[in-house]
């Protein structure tokens, strides 16, 4: 950080300088054409805490975009974007502590056949998250930087052809912990496309890897789990127009799976083939008919995980599995407002070394129209299947209702959900769910009002404890300008898997995890926030919030608190801002051998708004 804060007296001075320069509405250097804005700020500051030394200190700080382009803004395009000691306390970043960094965009040759694209961003103690589904995130603070490269080639007759490369990583640490967290990554794609007499045909190529020192602060260990990650793939696809007004198309992809977690690895390919074709003889009729087949099914549920940023122990990955499906389907509009579907669907499994089958037979209707002066939309499907692991048949149902209407100044919507028996990615585990909510909204001249619900519970019907549930309430009142008040209420249980960022709500059915893996939640969380603009060019926010919530991981049980509180002042005049602020943190893990932290800080001080050229 020393050399960083060098770096950025050395910044500050070269904006100085760029005061006495000539403020036109452009400055040219030869072919270079740029403009640069931004704003550059001084005040007091002090930040303390039950864990941190007090600091209290004269900061310097700003942010600044220098835009412009060479030649031509179709040959070479740029912005570059530096901010320094910004935070919520003392400008619009959320961001408990002085963060300061750089964002980098550049478009390359962007009017022609070759058009390319370089991007970075570096930030230095910057506010991160640590998520828990269906409430207020937990804060983390660290250093991260990605740096991506595109480019493309788009030459008339042909094959087009992409690339694109991306790396980044991230260093962080948890508030109210001892844990650390890190993550990297780095990704490689090549893509392309071309028609030839008719037929469209694709291709790909992917590579990459990934690393991540995962934080265990929901199990009390000061350790981390290490994960890595691997593979590469590559597929080809190929489609057609057909009569009728129809199309087909048929893909190939290939997996090559290379993972650790824990002292568990795995390596894995998995192919997998699809194909589908539609026809549309008519306005009202159209018909569909799409198969696919995965070789190795317990791996593809894996990458599921791996899909959602979770690390966890797939069972059995080293057995033989695969899958087949085949399914047709069938609509037609029985008038505007009435439409209907048909489906048929067979579906073969090879899991844990037995085979699974199923036959399920639909029907389904759609209906639209005007009700009592608002717009009613209703769907609903019963589903008959016939699976080799039950004696009779099972019945599944789907349905959903919304309704929207306006009247004597109001605005209204709900809304309704429900499934039964739904077909998950196993043929032996059905899923449930519900689901429904409302809003309303008035204003009355200057003044507004609005609220609104909704709450869900999903779950394996044939899995005692494999639920999960939320439920969220929010409203908010304004006057003008004079006042804005916003309040909200969440809460949540269930069972997710970690992720480098957090928890994350479980992809797949259970029984493909190791139990271990799993973690049972539970929490709510609450906010409030306020704005005004009592008078012109004078704005004041505070906002307020709180997640409690409980956890547990292979019995080991922690009570889970965050708080945040923020104030900010901003009065204008002239160029000039007068800014002020207080931010204030809480937050703990029973888990954790760390005491709860509580870090606050404040800031007055000016900033002043500059068009350096």
């Amino acid at each position: 950080m020393g050399t960083l804060r060098n770096a950025a007296f050395v910044v500050l001075a070269l904006l100085l300088i760029l005061l006495g320069l000539p403020a036109t509405a452009q400055l040219k250097f030869g072919e270079l054409s740029s403009d640069m804005t931004g704003t550059l700020s001084t005040g007091y500051t002090g930040t303390y805490g039950n864990l941190i030394d007090s600091d209290h200190s004269l900061t310097f700080g700003g942010t600044g975009t220098l835009s412009g382009f060479y030649y031509n803004p179709n040959f070479v395009s740029f912005a570059v974007s530096p901010y320094l000691n910004q935070a919520r306390d003392n400008s619009s970043y959320q961001s408990i502590s002085n963060a300061s960094g750089v964002n980098f965009t550049s478009q390359i040759f962007s009017g022609s056949h070759f058009p390319g694209a370089i991007s970075y961003a570096k930030a230095y103690n910057s506010e991160g998250t640590f998520a828990v589904p269906g409430v207020a995130n937990y804060t983390s603070h660290g250093d991260s930087q990605t740096f991506a490269v595109n480019w493309a080639e788009t030459l008339p007759g042909l094959p087009t052809l992409s690339a694109n490369f991306q790396m980044g990583n991230n260093q962080y640490s948890i508030y109210g912990s001892n844990d650390n967290g890190e993550s990297s990554n780095r990704s490689f794609a090549l893509r392309s496309s071309y028609r030839l007499k008719g037929f469209s045909l694709g291709a790909y190529f992917s590579d990459g890897e990934s690393h991540s020192e995962i934080p265990e602060v929901l199990q009390g260990s000061t350790q981390t789990e290490s994960s890595n990650g691997g593979g590469h793939g590559f597929g080809f696809g190929v489609g057609h127009a057909l009569p009728f007004h129809g199309g087909f198309s048929a893909n190939f992809n290939r997996s090559d799976v290379d993972t650790s977690f824990a002292g568990f690895s795995y390596s894995g390919t998995v192919d997998t083939y699809d194909a589908s074709a539609s026809f549309q003889p008519t306005q009202k009729s159209h018909f569909s008919i799409a198969t696919d087949y995965s070789d190795n099914l317990t791996a593809s549920l894996y990458q599921a995980v791996a899909g959602a940023g979770g690390v966890a122990t797939p069972t059995s990955l080293g057995a033989e599995s695969r899958s087949f499906d085949l399914i047709a389907n069938a609509t037609y509009a029985i008038r505007n407002s009435l439409g209907s579907e048909v489906s048929a669907d067979h579906r073969e499994q090879f899991y844990l070394g037995k085979d699974y089958s199923a036959d399920s037979f639909g029907a389904g209707l759609t209906y639209t129209r005007t009700l009592l002066g608002g717009n009613l939309n209703a769907a609903g499907s019963i589903t008959d299947s016939i699976t080799s692991t039950s004696i009779g048949n099972t019945m599944g149902f789907t349905g959903t209702v919304n309704y929207n209407k306006r009247f004597d100044g109001w605005t209204a919507g709900s809304y309704f959900s429900y499934a039964q028996n739904v077909q998950t990615l196993l043929i032996t585990y059905m899923s449930s769910s519900y689901g429904y909510g409302g809003n309303l909204r008035r204003r009355w001249g200057r003044f507004g009002w609005s609220a609104g619900a909704n709450a869900s519970r999903t779950g394996l019907t044939e899995q005692a404890g494999t639920t999960s549930s939320s439920e969220n309430f929010n409203s908010s009142i304004g006057y003008g300008q004079w006042a804005n008040l916003i309040a909200s209420y969440s809460k949540s249980n269930g069972n997710a898997i970690q992720t480098g960022a957090g928890l994350a709500v479980m992809p797949t059915p259970q029984p493909v995890l190791d139990p271990n893996d799993l973690i049972l939640f539970r929490g709510e969380s609450y906010s409030f926030g306020l704005a005004s603009n009592p008078m012109r060019r004078l704005t004041v926010a505070a906002t307020f919030s709180r997640a409690l919530g409980s956890s547990d991981v292979v019995g080991v049980s922690s009570s889970n608190n965050t708080e945040q509180f923020s104030t900010l002042l901003n009065y204008q005049f002239r160029k000039m801002y007068l800014v002020g602020g207080y931010s204030r943190l809480v937050q703990g893990f029973s888990a954790s051998s760390t005491p709860q932290e509580n870090v606050s800080s404040f800031y007055i001080g000016i900033t002043r708004w500059f068009n350096f050229f």
